[in-house]
Formats: C-alpha cells, sequence, structure tokens
C-alpha cells in the first residue's frame, strides 16, 4: 500500500493530464453519441447508438471516479500512512512527552510557554530533516506560515500533520509534497481552525525505495483570541 501512495504522489501531475485527457475525449464522444441517439430513431442504428452512448458515459463516469480517487488518495489518506524504522522495520511510536496540562486560565498568557511545553522537539536531522519555523514550545496563532528542510536522499515524498500533544494518536493531514525544501516554506496552517491547545508537528518522509525515515516533531502551542 506504501508504494501505491509514493507513485500516486510521485506522478500525480502526469496522473491528472492523462486521465484529464481521457475525460476530454469521452466527453466529446458522449456528445457525439447523444446527438446520434437522437438523430436515430429504429432498427439496428438505434441499438448501435445506444451502444456508443453507454460506452462513452461508462469511460466519463470511471474516469471521473479514478480523478476522485488520485485527489481524495494524495490530500487525505496518505496522512494514514504508518512512519517505520527504516533499519528494523518496526513500527515507529510517538515519543512520549511530559507535558503540563494547563487550564484554560494559565492558557491566556499568564504562564511561562517555554516552561509549560518543555521544548519538545525529536527525531529531527539538522540540514536533512527539520523544522525552521516554529521552533520548539513556539505560541502561533492566525495563519501560521510553517517552514522546514527537507533534504532527504532519494526521497520519494513528504507529509506533514499535527496531532494534540496529550493525544498523539489522533494525526490530521496538513499537506504534502515531493519535491526537496531547503529552509523553504511548506505551507500556511490555519490555526484558527484548530483549538487552541499545546500539539506536535510532525514531518515524515519515504525513500523512492519505499523506506522511512524517523518522523521529524516539533511542540507548538496554538493560542488564538476566543471570542467572550
Amino acid at each position: 500500500m506504501d508504494s501505491l501512495f509514493i507513485f500516486l504522489v510521485r506522478y500525480q501531475t502526469w496522473i491528472y493530464v492523462i486521465l484529464g485527457l481521457i475525460l476530454a475525449i469521452y466527453l466529446k464522444k458522449l456528445l457525439a453519441a447523444t446527438q446520434d441517439w437522437n438523430a436515430t430513431i429504429f432498427g439496428l442504428e438505434r441499438d448501435y447508438a445506444q451502444k456508443k452512448l453507454n460506452t462513452a458515459l461508462v469511460m466519463v463516469v470511471v474516469t471521473g471516479l479514478l480523478l476522485a480517487a488520485e485527489f481524495v488518495s494524495v490530500n487525505y489518506l496518505i496522512s494514514d500512512l504508518p512512519a517505520f524504522d527504516p533499519l528494523t522495520g518496526a513500527a515507529l511510536t510517538t515519543a512520549e512527552v511530559d507535558v503540563e496540562i494547563v487550564s484554560e486560565a494559565q492558557r491566556s498568557g499568564a504562564e511561562d510557554i517555554q516552561g509549560g511545553l518543555g521544548g519538545f522537539a525529536g527525531g529531527c536531522q539538522a540540514g536533512v530533516l527539520e523544522w525552521i519555523s516554529p521552533s520548539p514550545s513556539e505560541v502561533v496563532s492566525g495563519l501560521y506560515t510553517l517552514k522546514a528542510t527537507v533534504n532527504v536522499p532519494e526521497m520519494g515524498f513528504f507529509r506533514y500533520d499535527y496531532a494534540p500533544i496529550n493525544d498523539p494518536s489522533r494525526w490530521n493531514a496538513i499537506s504534502a509534497g515531493n519535491l526537496p525544501v531547503i529552509e523553504g516554506t511548506l505551507g500556511p496552517l490555519a490555526t484558527t481552525e484548530i483549538e487552541n491547545g499545546d500539539y506536535i508537528l510532525r514531518l515524515e518522509v519515504l525513500s523512492k525505495t519505499n523506506e522511512a525515515w524517523a518522523p521529524c516533531d516539533v511542540s507548538i502551542r496554538i493560542m488564538n483570541e476566543t471570542e467572550e
């Protein structure tokens, strides 16, 4: 399954182009078949026109479903891929973090953020796989720009997700990519759509040979102003 996702991400542009061309061709055939069917009334000609119409309609539906499947797989299902140790093949578990759970009143800004989160970051390699922004324990709000270095040899694709720091099994996909990034922008994180609290950001990479790098994690706190 991992190999399939790697293929879908790596060649997504070509997949969209090819399926788009097929869809355009059969939409044209569907239009022509509809006109032929309307122009015939009796006998074998109408049966033949009906077959052409049915074939074109089926191909349009199938191609549309394949396009939808590609989009959903690359943008959503990819977040469900498990991470594995590239040396042992064993599943990687999220590091346990000793975090002080603070109250809503404390989240309003009364406490020292660095002390609350403990500056957690793990699994990262400088210049290879690391978060540039945010930094460990950073407080973020609004539309925050995520920056990182993803410069893994023979990279197949990477993805980045977030999860509540006190429930690291609830991973939510942010986005993915398949090109190297060196201290560059990954994309925005709309923190206003996420509940205030402490979270882990995770970078994961699968190589072209289907080997997974240890994930790069960083702890953050989302703190947006709430309406009274």
